[in-house]
């Protein structure tokens, strides 16, 4: 047996709130010897709950036995008196118990395993470190600024029916590396299959067994919506590895593992590794920088002060297409177009020369694909603190970016519904409802046209365009098209009338349906487009049809709100057609002013989160200020309409940092005065990019304001007492209070007294009197407590 030891290279002094394996495992570790019959072994790992026996030979491991272990012993149908060391691993990893828990980690990850054997100074076995031991080490509120389990569960889970053999599920985990399989009724959850449940089937030879038979029940579910803290709460509960993820009709959509959780280490870990190569570059010899950059993801490369290079990692010369040894002595004229070349070595000028890290997002182009990164340049330095060079780090943020799109291509589509609404709402006339709605999809021009057609009874099977809106609005000028089955009639419109179903067509140039206007499309740069059709009394009557410059513009959530206005706008021209249209138009009002208001909440919470992945100081930070508004709020009696508006603006009162460099934002020291200055403009950013959205409370005004005090003196129109609204006054107290009692790039958290002391110095000159006692009484009954950041 090989026991691995990974040598201790690094140096995590820079981490905070370090913490050791020696704290986090648990148990000690339970042995058995190579001879134990694997029957025997099995009932040991059932009866005492645990995931692995370690093998000892006269008080040497020489081999761990897993649950998995057992699983190729039941398909390979071997006998439960064949013993341990038949089917035991015999090369263990393994790490100190004075090891960082994010090292430890890491060497999990990268060798692709579950059980870490834990050694002390002398070399004698202390435990063994698992998955469970890294999530119980962190707090459930460590999750609360993740969004939901949605961002986080896996899709990659098997179903199957509870009528099946359990063999075929043995099999199907062995062969995927797979925990579990849920069990289903074909639809809902009614059990599930763990690795722990394969056990006892080898251990009482049940091969004939269904699933039923052998399932665990009940099975513990949990909404793709649900906070994430919730759910790593209800996993510690109940002392389970995972939880089965439904929708609303309870059908299985995901499952959330224990590693789902915890996977957030290894992006701790990359982050301290990166830090360490800006930072200790130039104490680095060959080998030493090379043993740290090659275990990251990231392309690394260091270039002299001339900006030529004198090492990489192996991630950055395998996009170049050379060996990690030959780049030295080259520069980027050697790889890259000249233009592109020399915009690079300026860059590297400029941060040699200003002494100053830069972080820029720009694309690339690799082995033919177009990709997009994220690029920081940091000085090197010396001995004697000269710069002799320039660290590069970049990495990949393709799928960033795509997420990004996503959320505003869905804001877009939100706010495209909201302005139809009102259309549904106060449009007096069939023929204005129409040409409002169109109107309201194009209005930012984010959508190149949209059109309203009605399907004409004639021999022809026409359609009639009546409204059309859009900058490429005269594309439907002598439009031949029709909803028969016929050339003119095949295409995403004329389908979408006939069938009532919806048509998506997200990549035109690719659909051949679509050839009798794909050359006109093209001339007014169409990439892609939505068809929908439009029913009256439950019979599809036309169809209202979207178009967009960018091709896969249309995504399921864009589709469901269009589906959703295409609905309505049925409904409107129904209800203008009826004598009970007055009474339709009441109810249309007060169900589309909650569909509006619940879509934009759901674009502020998408807004938060995006100005998020910008600064992760202060993930978290909006969401806790808003959390301890409110609490103020309903102390000082505010009715629940108007605490839901405070809350709002407080989820996003830092909105207008979003324009804000990246740099500036999570800068470790004090800013400069032209630093702060900058800072100072956020609140009036906040205001322009939120005063042109109608929300049904004065969110971007209460933005705008808070940071004014009472004497005037605050920012960015130096506001007084009255002229201040009152959910401003609360923002800033809570503002003020969450700021100093969580940690700061530039200092630690300074706790709830100084907060305290701080907001009653400033009572009655900079605060409100009011706002400041209601902030106190709420912290001296406990009722909110600070939410410290980082790892």
């Amino acid at each position: 047996m090989t026991v691995e030891y990974m040598p201790k290279q690094l140096d995590f002094s820079l981490s905070k709130n370090k913490k050791f394996v020696r704290e986090i495992v648990t148990g000690a570790p339970v042995t058995v010897s190579p001879s134990t019959s694997l029957g025997e072994a099995a009932e040991m790992m059932e009866v005492m709950h645990i995931s692995c026996l370690l093998v000892t030979d006269q008080s040497k491991v020489v081999g761990i036995l897993t649950e998995r272990d057992i699983i190729h012993a039941l398909n390979d149908l071997m006998p439960t008196s064949n013993t341990v060391e038949t089917v035991m691993a015999h090369d263990l990893i393994s790490v100190q118990d004075s090891e960082e828990i994010h090292k430890a980690y890491h060497t999990m990850v990268a060798h692709g395993i579950r059980h870490l054997l834990v050694l002390d100074r002398e070399a004698s076995p202390v435990g063994v470190l698992t998955e469970t031991d890294f999530r119980n080490q962190k707090s459930s509120h460590s999750y609360a600024g993740t969004l939901d389990v949605a961002s986080v569960m896996s899709h990659r889970y098997v179903e199957m029916s509870a009528n099946l053999p359990a063999t075929k599920a043995t099999l199907e985990m062995q062969a995927h590396r797979l925990e579990c399989v849920i069990v289903t009724d074909g639809n809902a959850p009614v059990g599930i299959l763990t690795e722990r449940d394969m056990v006892r089937l080898y251990r009482l030879q049940m091969a004939e067994a269904r699933l039923e038979d052998v399932m665990s029940t009940p099975v513990l579910t949990v909404r793709s919506d649900a906070p994430l803290n919730d759910a790593a709460n209800l996993m510690q509960q109940h002392n389970v590895r995972r939880l089965v993820v439904i929708d609303d009709h309870h059908h299985v959509i995901g499952l959330l593992n224990q590693h789902d959780l915890v996977k957030y280490m290894e992006d701790e870990y990359i982050q301290m590794l990166q830090h360490l190569v800006i930072s200790q570059a130039h104490e680095l010899t060959e080998n030493r920088f090379l043993t740290l950059v090659n275990n990251l993801p990231q392309k690394i490369f260091v270039k002299d002060v001339n900006s030529v290079y004198m090492i990489s990692n192996n991630s950055y010369a395998k996009d170049l297409g050379i060996n990690a040894l030959d780049i030295a002595g080259k520069t980027d004229f050697d790889f890259f177009p000249p233009e592109l070349a020399a915009r690079y070595q300026s860059d590297d000028k400029r941060v040699m020369a200003e002494k100053t890290v830069i972080t820029v997002e720009e694309p690339y182009l690799t082995k033919g694909k177009n990709l997009w990164i994220q690029t920081t340049k940091a000085p090197m330095f010396d001995q004697h603190g000269n710069v002799n060079g320039v660290v590069v780090i970049f990495d990949d943020i393709t799928q960033h970016k795509l997420d990004l799109e996503l959320i505003h291509r869905r804001t877009w589509a939100l706010e495209a519904l909201g302005r139809s609404n009102k259309a549904l709402i106060f449009a007096k006339t069939e023929n204005e409802l129409i040409h409002k709605v169109c109107e309201s999809i194009t209005y930012q021009d984010v959508y190149l046209l949209a059109w309203f057609g009605w399907a004409i009874q004639d021999e022809k099977q026409s359609i009639s365009i009546v409204a059309s809106s859009g900058a490429a609005r005269q594309y439907v000028n002598d439009l031949k098209i029709s909803w028969g089955d016929n050339e003119l009639g095949n295409g995403p419109t004329g389908k979408s009338i006939r069938l009532g179903l919806v048509q998506i067509n997200n990549i035109l140039s690719q659909n051949m349906a679509f050839s009798p206007w794909k050359a006109k499309a093209e001339k007014f740069g169409i990439g892609s487009s939505v068809s929908l059709p439009v029913k009256i009394e439950g019979k599809v009557a036309g169809a209202l049809t979207v178009y967009a410059k960018e091709v896969n513009a249309f995504g399921s959530d864009e589709v469901e709100l269009f589906e959703e206005l295409a609905a309505n706008l049925g409904y409107g021209i129904a209800s203008r057609r009826t004598a009970l249209a007055y009474e339709a138009e009441l109810f249309s009002r007060e169900k589309q002013a909650r569909i509006l208001e619940k879509s934009m909440e759901d674009a502020l919470m998408a807004i938060s989160s995006t100005l998020e992945y910008r600064d992760p100081y202060t993930a978290g930070h909006q969401k806790n200020v808003a959390d301890l508004a409110v609490i103020i709020g309903r102390e000082l009696g505010l009715d629940e309409s108007r605490i839901h508006g405070l809350y709002l603006a407080a989820v996003v009162h830092d909105i207008g940092k979003i324009q804000l460099p990246t740099e500036i934002l999570v800068k470790p020291t004090k800013l400069s005065p032209q630093e702060f200055r900058l800072i100072q403009t956020h609140p009036e950013v906040g205001y322009n990019i939120l005063s042109k959205i109608d929300f049904p409370w004065p969110l971007a005004e209460i933005i705008r304001q808070h940071h004014e005090y009472l004497d005037g003196s605050g920012y960015p129109r130096g506001l007084k007492a009255d002229e201040i609204l009152l959910e401003s006054k609360i923002l800033t107290v809570a503002d003020i209070v969450e700021s100093m009692s969580s940690d700061r790039p530039y200092r630690p958290a300074l706790g709830l007294e100084t907060s305290i002391a701080q907001i009653n110095s400033m009572r009655g000159t900079k605060l409100d009197e009011s706002v400041v006692d209601a902030c106190i009484a709420v912290l001296k009954r406990d009722e909110f407590i600070p939410k410290l950041l980082g790892f």
